[in-house]
């Protein structure tokens, strides 16, 4: 994976509007208003999905009160209409949340067994259109792009001349930034540039409650996101699987008509 020149600044203006997301391909861009830009690498990630939130405890709610309305309309509970009138609006609210939930979307980032879940406000076309910009990029996908083609050649050639550790160290050190910090791991500290470092039990201390690690200046990382780079670093020491590599290379090549040499 080449390090991309990253840009010092974002225009805002192709970001989502309520939830500050975006992607400068390979790049995922989360830019709240009053935090710096973070930026992700999705060349790092194995997958990126699609997620929503269960609609089914809203909907068993709105039928114990649909349940609950026939049984007041009947006078088989005490205050007859206005428990109707009650548990009506409570069942309609409930059957509400439930298709808010069937609708709502947010990211999943994927490395290795490690998952991270990213909130996009906007809705779920929004969240579906940033998935599909940085699919492409990850692990996981076929390849269908000339740079991630290339990307995986380099990725091979490390492998096949013994330096796939190292090669993969250097990806690391380059794939999450916030501002012009740059997240590093070692000898079990995780940094954001050089004046804040956590504990990697730390970080996972805080991702476990789905906390922000609390950075210089009022400045906030999710903790599950440093943990991808700690996950990365794990992948990196057992090494990348070569065989589905070399697959994912093959099958680029057939679809394109490239060959390798050309």
């Amino acid at each position: 994976m080449s390090v991309p020149t990253i840009a010092t600044t974002v225009d805002r203006t192709r970001l989502l509007p309520r939830s500050g997301i975006g992607v400068e391909a390979p790049w995922l861009i989360i830019a709240p208003p009053g935090n710096p830009v973070i930026r992700l690498d999705a060349r790092l990630l194995d997958r990126v999905e699609l997620i929503g939130r269960s609609p089914t405890a809203p909907l068993v709610a709105s039928g114990i009160a649909i349940a609950g309305v026939a049984a007041a309309g009947f006078s088989l509970l005490p205050g007859g209409v206005f428990a109707c009138a009650g548990l009506a609006y409570l069942a309609h609210e409930r059957f509400s949340e439930a298709r808010r939930r069937a609708r709502s979307r947010d990211l999943l980032l994927a490395l290795g067994d490690l998952e991270v879940a990213l909130h996009v406000a906007d809705g779920p076309e929004a969240a579906k259109g940033i998935s599909e910009q940085l699919a492409p990029y990850t692990r996981d996908a076929p390849i269908t792009r000339p740079e991630v083609y290339e990307d995986a050649k380099r990725r091979m050639r490390a492998q096949a001349e013994g330096k796939g550790d190292a090669a993969a160290k250097r990806e690391i050190e380059h794939a999450l930034l916030v501002g012009t910090d740059v997240v590093t791991l070692k000898d079990g500290f995780l940094s954001v540039g050089t004046n804040m470092s956590f504990r990697i039990a730390e970080v996972r201390e805080y991702a476990l409650r789905g906390a922000n690690l609390p950075l210089p200046g009022g400045r906030l990382l999710q903790a599950a996101m440093g943990l991808l780079v700690v996950a990365a670093e794990e992948r990196a020491q057992v090494g990348e699987d070569l065989a589905v590599l070399s697959k994912r290379v093959a099958d680029y090549e057939a679809w394109s008509g490239h060959h390798a040499g050309r």
